[in-house]
């Protein structure tokens, strides 16, 4: 069986759709092949009991500028969550949020006992830079780890793990700040410009969003993809011939496609808890007690339909690969920072997630692109582990593929 196309992208995930949809905008007739029967690779959610899971701990930034450039958020329902922080031990909170926002969190700020007055200014005035700065020249100059940039700004080691280290690690997953600076820096900025937020059905509405829009574009899902070359792609029953190819599956599956570098993974644990409807619960927890976990949060705050009626539903998560031994713990944790007794918290599943994010080696470079015998490439691996950097990639691998497809495959 053949199928012929102008562009085969391989790949389903967030980088192949933004190939795909660039595309098909474009008027080129797409074939796009996945091994799962859905689309949205690691953006995947689920229904238990009435309550709406993710694949582990995902929310969405509408800041991220190729998100808003690629027309989803228009009609998109995101709900969005507070842009404070709370870090609490249970009995005693400190609030952290944009004081432009609302004045008096200058003052709250400061009752954080690892956030002084010289640490909290050099911190504010760090992110009023980032927020902006370009993208071109946040990047700029020698990139280094996290941690060590912040040593480099003067601020303290008291501030960086009592105040920065927490907020990072979750979106990080790395407990260390070894991550790239730049990436940071442009993870800080998007804080500073816009508020994430969830959909009611999930994170997977992002995905299937795009493929709404893939109109001139036959997907073949369930199909796992065994060859590819510069113009065809082989699958366990068809063949599909193009005038591109575009790979922009996971590191992993691209390492066992083409042999290019594969930088590894970074894990993440995520336990979802039913607890009874918590009020003013939009804030991003964080335990200062046993530190465990690197966030909670209540989606059914933000989007109730995301919980049985009268619930919240609470995500809490920890970097790493962990089994059933913590769950009692992660419930005492949960119980303690949204005050409630803990009979009174179910568990309703708890998510091992080993490939959460790719691991970002230093230096980050965001102008890689990648090929290999003619194959073209594309993922988050090759810009920043993030929704961002997925339809980042996916967009410029589909104008490469443009210009092939214009000349002919020549």
């Amino acid at each position: 069986m053949s199928d012929d196309a102008d562009v085969i992208v391989v790949g389903a995930g967030l980088a192949g759709l933004r190939a795909a949809h660039v595309l098909n905008d474009a008027g080129r007739r797409v074939v796009l092949v996945d091994s799962s029967p859905r689309v949205g690779g690691r953006l995947a959610s689920r229904e238990v009991d009435g309550h709406v899971l993710d694949r582990g701990f995902q929310l969405i930034n509408p800041a991220y500028p190729e998100l808003a450039a690629s027309g989803v958020m228009d009609d998109f329902d995101l709900r969005r969550f507070s842009s404070v922080v709370r870090f609490t031990d249970g009995d005693t909170s400190f609030e952290l949020g944009d004081p432009r926002r609302d004045p008096r969190r200058a003052w709250t700020a400061l009752r954080h006992p690892d956030l002084g007055v010289t640490d909290a200014l050099k911190l504010g005035f760090a992110l009023g830079v980032l927020r902006f700065s370009s993208a071109a020249a946040i990047v700029k100059g020698p990139d280094l780890a996290t941690r060590d940039a912040l040593r480099r700004l003067r601020v303290s080691e008291r501030a960086i793990d009592g105040v920065v280290a927490p907020f990072l690690r979750g979106t990080l997953l790395d407990d260390d700040l070894a991550t790239s600076w730049h990436y940071s820096a442009l993870v800080l900025k998007s804080f500073t410009r816009g508020r994430p937020g969830t959909h009611p059905r999930g994170v997977a509405a992002l995905a299937d969003a795009f493929a709404s829009r893939l109109t001139s574009t036959t997907l073949r899902l369930g199909e796992t993809v065994r060859r590819v070359s510069a113009h065809s792609v082989h699958t366990e029953g068809a063949r599909y011939d193009a005038r591109a190819v575009i790979v922009a599956t996971d590191a992993t599956s691209a390492h066992s496609l083409l042999a290019i570098p594969d930088p590894g993974w970074r894990a993440q644990t995520t336990w979802w808890l039913s607890l009874p409807r918590v009020p003013d619960a939009t804030q991003l927890r964080i335990d200062t007690r046993r530190r465990f976990l690197s966030s909670a949060l209540d989606l059914a705050s933000a989007a109730p339909e995301r919980a049985p009626l009268g619930r919240s539903l609470i995500g809490a998560s920890a970097n790493g690969e962990f089994t059933a031994d913590h769950d009692a713990a992660v419930r005492d944790d949960v119980a303690r920072l949204y005050g409630v007794p803990v009979r009174e918290v179910d568990l309703i599943a708890r998510d091992v997630v080993a490939k959460a994010l790719p691991v970002l080696g230093l230096p980050l470079d965001l102008h890689r692109s990648s090929e290999r015998d003619g194959v073209i490439v594309a993922g988050d691996f090759l810009q920043t582990p993030s929704i961002q950097g997925a339809l980042v990639s996916g967009r410029r691998a589909a104008r490469r593929a443009l210009v092939r497809s214009v000349a002919g495959g020549q």
